[in-house]
Order: structure tokens, then sequence, then C-alpha cells
């Protein structure tokens, strides 16, 4: 009887094999993890700039009129505890005009705004 020290070829391949497989089902759940958690920090972001122009607009009697307005009021630590930065590019918003067109990483910080005394819009483009 012949004893065995190791492991023999074949099993070292399968246990690759196995390996190989749970890698390449969890790389791609891993990486839409990553995106799902970067959509949901943004529109949570969203949802705060909108909240504190709630309270801009009661403190004030009205909301930002013009983009350097709304660009003072995005880093304003009165509103904010930290300005809100973007989950995509690290860069902190700004209201832009014209809104982009096409989203890209690189404009993902660009917030459309227009405001008058009684209302406001705000949108953003999303992947």
């Amino acid at each position: 009887m012949k004893s065995s020290k190791g492991f023999s070829l074949l099993e070292l391949l399968v246990v690759i094999a196995i390996l190989g497989i749970l890698v390449a089902i969890g790389i791609p759940r891993y990486f839409e993890a990553v995106a799902d958690a970067k959509r949901n920090s943004q529109r949570t972001n969203i949802a705060i700039i909108r909240t504190s122009l709630e309270l801009y607009r009661n403190k004030n009697n009205t909301y930002p009129t013009t983009i350097s307005a709304f660009n003072q009021f995005l880093t304003n630590t009165v509103y904010f505890a930290e300005t809100p930065v973007c989950p995509y590019n690290n860069l902190t918003y700004s209201g832009v005009y014209p809104p982009p067109t096409t989203w890209t990483e690189g404009n993902a910080h660009e917030l459309y705004y227009t405001g008058t005394a009684r209302s406001y819009t705000l949108t953003y483009t999303a992947p």
C-alpha cells in the first residue's frame, strides 16, 4: 500500500475550478454592489441638499436665485455640517447652467439649479 503525503493533480484542478467559479460569480456582484452604493449615496446627497434648501428658505424667506448664490449655499456651514461630496468623483457639488446633457463620472458633481424667490428646480444627471 502506498502512502500519500500530498494532493493529486486532479484534486488540485478540482479545487482551482471551484475557486474560479466562485470568483466568476462574486466579482460582478461586488461591482454591482459598489455601483448601487454610489447611486444611493448620490440620491441621499440630493435629498440632503433639498432639505437644506428648505432650511435656507425658512431662514431667508427666499431660495437662492442665482448659480453663484447656490454655489455659496453649498459651501455654507450653516446648512451643511460638511460640504457635500459626489460619490462618483469625490468633487464637491456645484451648480451649473446650462444642464449637462450626458452623464459621465467627470460631471457627476454638477447640479442644474434654477431658482426664484418662491420655487427652485434641482436636477442632476445620473448613471
